[in-house]
């Protein structure tokens, strides 16, 4: 069991730590205009990304993509985080992103055209996944799809969905039967040009990000878009465990940026005649920081390394991303402290990467929810958070 990186490794974190910091003017234009809804600078660093080799790292080559192991693009999604988080989101999103289901459950047609697509830079994709009334509860949810002749008829709505408007698809989780059980779950590639399909304007997260409700009104797509027609809960599930590593790694960046920029910060500013590190109790502080960051990457890196044979387990991706998402919180909460009443400053980097972990803590599985998860692997038993059904006890 080796803890070190190789050279190879560091050597490729460098590289591309370097062509991000080229790209960070593209990436700062890309994020404002979105925020006034133009994509089209989105667009373009897209395609610069693809061209630098910074899309699809974990795709196989076949597919356009860099072909790299998990661990290493988890390396790099956090190393593409700590520079700019508008580069990070792409880099996640397709990597690790819902493009990995495809890659898992599609075709050979369909690898050809999303996984491809993605890879060159020419097409987003988003999970639709939470509704209205199923958010922790994902198997309640009621977007339903039913098939006619060639095509799938799908109605329902779906909410919180990052990055959607700048995206071409949505890989969908919906019902295809009426039993009401998870067994009724597949997913379907919704173009968002499909007729009966709409976007909100969107909502602005505390992380200055963007998320949209999606509406599916008699929305009308191609049956070849199916991933899965329906028993595919538990397999969409354990790919989308690529997916929770991939936001822990996102956490992972913007925690180290808060550390190092405090680091630094505190080697430079004085009081008292003297620099912020001299004094004990903030030295203290900046080396819990660093127990935490290094603790923290060393669950990720586990769960990642731990897939040579397939998809990470479930139990190393929930313990990963309680004590990240935990541990992110706190690093970046002592950054702003570090820095005092600067830390607390829009115009100074920490209090933003503090905004960028806190929602860590719900996205892809809120932390009650995923120590629910632990506790049961541990006790043997399956934990049911379901009210009893009429005249059942709940024992």
């Amino acid at each position: 069991m080796d803890f070190q990186l190789t050279e190879s490794q560091r050597e490729l974190i460098d590289a591309t730590e370097k062509l991000c910091r080229q790209l960070l003017p593209l990436a700062k234009e890309a994020h404002e205009a979105e925020t006034k809804g133009d994509f089209a600078p989105l667009q373009r660093l897209r395609r610069q990304m693809a061209e630098a080799g910074l899309l699809a790292l974990n795709m196989p080559q076949e597919y356009g993509g860099v072909g790299l192991p998990l661990l290493e693009t988890l390396l790099l999604i956090q190393t593409i985080q700590r520079v700019d988080s508008t580069l990070g989101g792409l880099a996640h999103r397709t990597s690790t992103g819902a493009i990995g289901a495809v890659l898992e459950l599609g075709t050979d047609a369909q690898k050809s055209r999303f996984v491809s697509g993605v890879a060159r830079g020419e097409i987003g994709v988003s999970i639709g996944i939470t509704e209205p009334d199923a958010g922790s509860a994902a198997t309640a949810m009621k977007t339903r799809a039913r098939i006619e002749g060639d095509d799938v008829i799908i109605n329902g709505q779906k909410i919180f969905i990052s990055a959607a408007k700048g995206h071409h698809y949505t890989m969908l989780y919906c019902r295809f039967g009426n039993t009401g059980r998870a067994s009724d779950i597949g997913a379907i590639m919704v173009p968002h040009d499909a007729p009966g399909f709409s976007c909100s304007g969107g909502t602005l997260n505390m992380a200055g990000e963007r998320q949209y409700e999606l509406y599916f009104d008699d929305c009308r797509v191609p049956k070849a878009n199916i991933l899965a027609e329906s028993h595919a809960f538990a397999k969409l599930i354990s790919v989308y465990n690529v997916e929770r590593l991939g936001s822990i790694s996102r956490m992972l960046g913007s925690a180290q940026a808060a550390f190092e920029f405090a680091l630094q910060y505190v080697q430079e500013r004085r009081q008292f005649g003297r620099e912020l590190a001299d004094f004990q109790g903030l030295q203290w502080m900046l080396a819990d920081m660093k127990v935490k960051l290094e603790a923290a990457q060393m669950l990720t890196y586990r769960a990642a390394s731990n897939t040579a044979s397939g998809l990470p387990s479930p139990l190393e991706t929930s313990v990963a991303k309680v004590y990240v998402a935990q541990a992110a919180k706190e690093i970046c909460d002592d950054a702003i402290q570090l820095l005092g009443g600067y830390g607390y400053m829009a115009e100074y980097p920490v209090e933003r990467l503090y905004r960028e972990v806190r929602g860590g803590s719900i996205y892809g599985g809120t932390l009650q929810i995923h120590k629910n998860m632990i506790a049961g692997h541990l006790l043997g038993r399956k934990n049911s958070q379901w009210a009893p059904r009429s005249g059942e006890s709940g024992e």
